[in-house]
Formats: C-alpha cells, sequence, structure tokens
C-alpha cells in the first residue's frame, strides 16, 4: 500500500497522534454536502493517509444497483463496505486524489468524503525495574477496593496495539479478542496495549502489579500494523466493541483530524450505552485532539506525582478529567513490567475507575457517570472546570462514594417463615430508580415457584413485596430452605440479590371440592372423578357411605398428594365389586397433613339412578299446518324428572329440517314449545308429512326418546 511520507515530530509521551503542524478541519466542514475546492485541500495537506484510498458516505436510498452505477461513473477500484452507509474506495493508480474526493463531495448521492486517515503511536518506556505504583494512593483505589474490586459483567475494550493475552496479570480475563488488521482473534503482543490493560484490570495475584478494577474483563482489538493505523480501522474496532458486548471504551490513541467515520462510530456505540474515554494528547498544547475531543467522549490529560499537571500533557476546552500518566508502572508484553508516560496512561485511570462505578451500578448511563466523576474529582488548579485538568483529578474512592447502588441487599421481615394461613414475610430492598424490577421465589433446586410481582418500574425508594407462602398454583409450600429473589433490570444490563428464608408450614390443612353434588349412572359409564384442590401437601382417606351411614366402598386410605388439584375415581361398585343399587350415597374426605394435623372434612352427594328419564308426548296441535294462515304448530311433553333436551322437526324421509332446541334444561313437568313451518333459514318447508322428535338426558346421563304423531304441512 503506498503511504504519502511526511516528516513527523516524534511525541515524547506514549500517546497516538498525527503530526501536529496539520491543519484542523473547519467544523463547518463535518457538516455533509458540498465541500469547496479550498476545504478538500486542506483536507489532504500535511496529512497521512492510504495515497490510493478515500472513505465515504452514500446516501443511505441508494439501492445496490445505483451503488454498482456510482463505481462505474468514477472508474474505482473496488469498494469495502464498513456499514452504516460508509464505503473505504480504492483509486487507480495515478489517480489525482484531492480532484476525485472534490467531484464526490459535489455529488448528491454522497453525503461526506474523507481521507483514510493514517494514525501513529510513540511512547517511551523508562526504567523497567522501578516498581512503585505511586498513583493508587494518589487517587484513593485502595480506599475504594473496599467497596467493589470490579465485577467480570464489565468488560472494557480497549482499542490499541495487541495485547499480550497471556500475561500473568492479564490471563484468564480476555473477552472476544479481536485483530481488526488480519479480521482473526490473533496478534502480536505490544508493550503499550499491554500496559494500557494493565492499569485498567492487572489482577490481584501476588504477582506482578494491582489494575484500578482487577476484576474486570478486557476485550482486545488491535488496530496497529507496525506503528500506524488508519480512520478505517479504528471505526470498525468501535462497531465491533459496540456489537460484541464491550461497557467502556478505552481510546489511548489519537489525531489532530477530525474523522466522521470515527465520529460516526462513536455516536453508534454511545447509543448502545458504551462510554468512551480517549487520551487528550502529549504535545502541551491546546489544539483538540481526536476523538477526545468528540461530542460525549471523555477526554482525559495527565498528571505527575506531585499531583500537577504533566509537561507534555495537551490541554484546551476537550479536556473532561485528568489523572495521573507520569512514570506509570504497569505490564508489558511477554510478562514483563515497566514504566510508561502520557496521556495514554491517564485515560485508562479514568476507564478502570468508569469500569469500577458500573461493577456497582451496572445500570449507570453516559450522563450519569459524568455527572457523578464531576462530583468526585478534586480541583488541581481554580475550582470548577479549566482547559488543563478539566473537572479535576479522579479520585477512585469518591467516586464510589457517589455511585448510587444498583440494588441494595434484601432485608426480610424474618429469616424464618412459620405458616398458619394468615401470616406473611416482607421483603425490603432499594434500587435504582427507572429500574425494572421482578421479585420471585426458589425452591432449594433453584426453580422459580412463585413470582411475586413482575416488571416493577422502580422509583428509587424503599421497595417492599410481600409473600403469603404460596406458589404460582394457590398452594401453601411444604417445609425447606427458599430464596427469594429481586431482580433489577435496564436496557441489557441486570443485576439480582437474593436473600435465604426457612420455611415451616404450620397451615391447617384444607381440602375444596368442586362439586357438592354428582350424578352417576353405571349405564353409562364406568366410572365418575370427584376433583378436589388441596392447600399443602396431605394424606387422604376416602369412604363411600349409603344412606344408612354404613361404609360400601374405600376408594383411598391415607394416600399421599401435593398441594394443588387432584382427582379420584369411583366405579359404582361395593367392596365385594357389585354395582351398588340405585340412590343416594356420599362420599366422605379426610385429610391429614405430615404433622398429623387434621383437616375438616367433605363430603359430596352421589345420586346413582341407572334408569332413563321418563318422557311422554302429546298429540301436536293443529294437526294440519297451513303455511301462511296458520301461525303454528304446537307440541307438548312431559318429563318425570329435570333433564336436558334436544327436540327437532323430522319429515316423512326421516330428514331434520329445524331444530327447537339443543341440550336445553327442562325441569320436572310438562313443557310446550311450537313450531312455523319453516327451516333455520327462514324459507317454507314443502308440503308432507312431520314430527316431533323429543330427545332428553337425566343429570346422571341416561337417555330417552320419544317422537309425536304425524302432522301435515300445506300450502
Amino acid at each position: 500500500m503506498d503511504v504519502k511520507k511526511l516528516t513527523i515530530s516524534i511525541i515524547l509521551a506514549t500517546f497516538f497522534y498525527i503530526s501536529i503542524a496539520a491543519y484542523t478541519v473547519n467544523a463547518s466542514l463535518h457538516n455533509k454536502g458540498y465541500l469547496s475546492n479550498d476545504s478538500i485541500f486542506n483536507m489532504f495537506r500535511h496529512t497521512e493517509y492510504i495515497q490510493n484510498e478515500l472513505i465515504i458516505k452514500l446516501s443511505p436510498k441508494l439501492s445496490h444497483k445505483e451503488k454498482a452505477k456510482f463505481l462505474n461513473l468514477y472508474n474505482l477500484v473496488k469498494i469495502k463496505s464498513l456499514g452504516k452507509d460508509f464505503y473505504v474506495i480504492s483509486l487507480r493508480k495515478n489517480t489525482d486524489i484531492t480532484e476525485l474526493a472534490s467531484k464526490l463531495s459535489k455529488n448528491g448521492l454522497v453525503e461526506r468524503v474523507e481521507p483514510n486517515y493514517l494514525i501513529k503511536k510513540g511512547y517511551t518506556p523508562k526504567d523497567p525495574f522501578y516498581k512503585n505504583q505511586w498513583f493508587h494512593k494518589m487517587i484513593n483505589t485502595e480506599k475504594a477496593w473496599d467497596t467493589t474490586k470490579g465485577s467480570n459483567h464489565v468488560v472494557v475494550a480497549v482499542i490499541d496495539g495487541g495485547v499480550h493475552i497471556n500475561h500473568p496479570d492479564l490471563r484468564g480475563k480476555m473477552y472476544n479478542p479481536y485483530d481488526v488488521v488480519d479480521g482473526d482473534t490473533t496478534f502480536y503482543p505490544d508493550d503499550h496495549a499491554t500496559h494500557v490493560s494493565g492499569i485498567i484490570a492487572a489482577s490481584f495475584n501476588d504477582v506482578g502489579v494491582s489494575g484500578i478494577a482487577p476484576h474486570v474483563r478486557i476485550m482486545p482489538i488491535n488496530v496497529f500494523s507496525g506503528a500506524s493505523t488508519t480512520a478505517e480501522e479504528v471505526s470498525t474496532a468501535i462497531i465491533y466493541a459496540a456489537d460484541k458486548g464491550a461497557d467502556v471504551i478505552n481510546l489511548s490513541l489519537g489525531s489532530y483530524y477530525y474523522s466522521y467515520v470515527i465520529e460516526n462510530a462513536i455516536n453508534y456505540a454511545r447509543s448502545k450505552g458504551l462510554i468512551v474515554v480517549a487520551a487528550a494528547g502529549n504535545d502541551n498544547i491546546s489544539r483538540k485532539t481526536y476523538p477526545a475531543g468528540y461530542k460525549g467522549v471523555f477526554g482525559i490529560s495527565a498528571t505527575n506525582s506531585l499531583d500537577k499537571p504533566a509537561y507534555f500533557s495537551n490541554y484546551g476546552s476537550y479536556v473532561d478529567f485528568t489523572a495521573p500518566g507520569e512514570d506509570i508502572y504497569s505490564t508489558f508484553a511477554y510478562g514483563r513490567y515497566g514504566y510508561m508516560s502520557g496521556t495514554s496512561m491517564a485515560a485508562p485511570v479514568v476507564t478502570g475507575t468508569i469500569a469500577l462505578m458500573l461493577s456497582k451500578n451496572p445500570f449507570l448511563s453516559e450522563s450519569e457517570v459524568n455527572r457523578i466523576l464531576k462530583k468526585s474529582t478534586v480541583d488541581l488548579n481554580q475550582a470548577g472546570w479549566d482547559e488543563s485538568t478539566g473537572f479535576g483529578r479522579i479520585d477512585v474512592s469518591k467516586a464510589l462514594v457517589n455511585t448510587p447502588l444498583a440494588l441494595s441487599n434484601i432485608t426480610l421481615s424474618s429469616n424464618t417463615f412459620v405458616m398458619n394461613g394468615s401470616n406473611t414475610v416482607s421483603a425490603a430492598f432499594k434500587t435504582y430508580s427507572g429500574t425494572m424490577i421482578t421479585i420471585f421465589v426458589k425452591d432449594k433446586t433453584g426453580k422459580i415457584i412463585r413470582t411475586i410481582s413482575k416488571n416493577k418500574k422502580s422509583s428509587g425508594s424503599q421497595m417492599k413485596e410481600i409473600w403469603n407462602g404460596k406458589n404460582d398454583s394457590g398452594v401453601y409450600v411444604s417445609n425447606g430452605t427458599y430464596k427469594i429473589v429481586v431482580k433489577a433490570e435496564k436496557g441489557t444490563n441486570k443485576l439480582t440479590r437474593e436473600s435465604t428464608i426457612t420455611v415451616t408450614n404450620e397451615v391447617k390443612p384444607s381440602i375444596i371440592l368442586e362439586k357438592t353434588v354428582t350424578y352417576f349412572s353405571p349405564k353409562v359409564s364406568t366410572g365418575f372423578l370427584v376433583k378436589f384442590s388441596l392447600n399443602k401437601y396431605q394424606k387422604v382417606s376416602a369412604k363411600v357411605y349409603n344412606k344408612k351411614g354404613t361404609v360400601v366402598q374405600t376408594i383411598l386410605n391415607h394416600k399421599g398428594y401435593s398441594g394443588g388439584s387432584h382427582s379420584l375415581s369411583w366405579n359404582g361398585k361395593d367392596s365385594k365389586g357389585k354395582l351398588v343399587t340405585d340412590g343416594d350415597y356420599r362420599i366422605k374426605l379426610d385429610i391429614i397433613d405430615s404433622s398429623n394435623q387434621k383437616g375438616d372434612s367433605k363430603k359430596i352427594m352421589v345420586k346413582v339412578d341407572s334408569k332413563a328419564p321418563q318422557i311422554k308426548s302429546f298429540a301436536p296441535s293443529p294437526t294440519v299446518l297451513k303455511l301462511g294462515k296458520t301461525a303454528g304448530v304446537k307440541a307438548k311433553i312431559s318429563t318425570a324428572e329435570t333433564a336436558l333436551f334436544t327436540i327437532y322437526i323430522v319429515n316423512s324421509n326421516n330428514q331434520k329440517v329445524r331444530y327447537l332446541t339443543k341440550n336445553k334444561s327442562l325441569e320436572k313437568g310438562i313443557h310446550s314449545l311450537s313450531w312455523d313451518g319453516r327451516f333455520d333459514n327462514k324459507n317454507k318447508v314443502n308440503q308432507g308429512k312431520y314430527k316431533f322428535i323429543f330427545e332428553g338426558k337425566d343429570l346422571a346421563g341416561n337417555k330417552s326418546t320419544v317422537t309425536s304423531s304425524w302432522f301435515s304441512v300445506e300450502k
């Protein structure tokens, strides 16, 4: 790849940069649309970029066919998508890049055009044998560790060179590593990236050094090939971090050139809730540096061991905070350790601080983190903001003290719950405002047996929920150990707390019958079910008594049932296996729990009836129905007991022409009904002979059918 070469003054501190002599593009050029020839010229003046490449943003409204025509129009070699309608385009040899950029900027299909900038790195390691991490005491990290040492649920993306992932102080904490340059997951270890990662997350393992947040994970993303990277590679890395689960991005790299594609990638990451931290630069000048200068990015300057601004540190309107960055001792590649200086070292101090804050409260937004940090810094110059130190020097302990708790521990009204059927246990807790709260109970196997409340929005004040000891089926749970769990959610972040409670069930056993009266015909079915529900585990006995009070059958004898719905069956036979005679019987259910506590007995009346219902029909009146002249023909039936009736009309061919009732309950007595000589669709039937059919079914299921005498229908 042919790269335009310029003379670059080497920055003394470890910071990634492009030459300080570069022209800073006017802010008005950052808007999409037409750029003047002077603007185009200045974009390429005193800069380093890939000689035969441009980055463009096409209108999202373009079809694939229109994009293909676009490439042919400008005689381009190839196009590589960066996502979000950004593309890297390769130019043919000897193409005038500024002339082409000018033409593209005037094309209404192009929203943005810029060089694929080269971004370099440079650092100056010092005495590798001096192992004093002086900055921890200055920023009160030790005190902060009393609150949290970080959470492995928090992931920090280090977009840099290659991190030595098997370094003794970093081994086992890598998450979704990626090499943007080669498109794979392996890369060569790099001192600078390894040093940055160690500042953030070096482990507590009695070896080497300690990171700010030793329990968090690192997502190492290599963007460098040698000493440089490009806007394409940095933006790709940022989008990768956002899509692969990072919470914070550390960018100890930079350029004095504004890049629309990098800013767009940062905005994408921020829209997904990521917090972005970047080094401010090391030239002791106020010129704005990117990405630290982009909106929403925390720009970090550096201080020394005297708590003064470091001699090399940049300053200006884009500096938000400052942190120790001179003579910082941390991890080097290949298991080594050493010193480095620069805002590249100050940025991960702030990144590590934010990682601890998110470990305590994963629900914090970018603006909330910003507010807490402003409240927690130490003023080194004038009160409030200044261009050298921003809002002040980071104090990790203060930042954690000022970070509100995401979810407190659960306070139970009692850790032992002796249930009696009328008492409850309460669970009190406090959670961060705006989170969605779900509280549930788990048994000793981890199964959720009761959801007390679901997706209740927290106002930030203390909440209290009540549990009456029942599961989701409304049954009191058995003796044992349970866990009351509170889950807080906001966006993709989740946090849970749980508290153990021992339950003793002293609720009086009870049984509820679905029916207290039922009918049964041995001629219709071989048995029937008695459905019941229990409020807890019980042993059930069930016996059948005749009307004299004599036991004729024992159905159950102390059979154990869990709480909930159940059923038992009786086949209508006595203890000798013979069908009982028709009449009234009672099934009595007795209950006793595992503590030998008896509950109230329940009885169900069983009416055994094997006889079909007695139905009698009467002659229809009149015997001739004249359509249009007679209102209708009436029929009467009598039934000796309450039964369900289906009544319909048939013609002389025994075809059903009209249903008058279906499964209608008619009580004992005489009932009448009429027919108007029409079908269901209201059309008149043909002339001929017709009759009523009466089908009756009693409550035990016995059936009888009778018919009326014939009658005539005439027109």
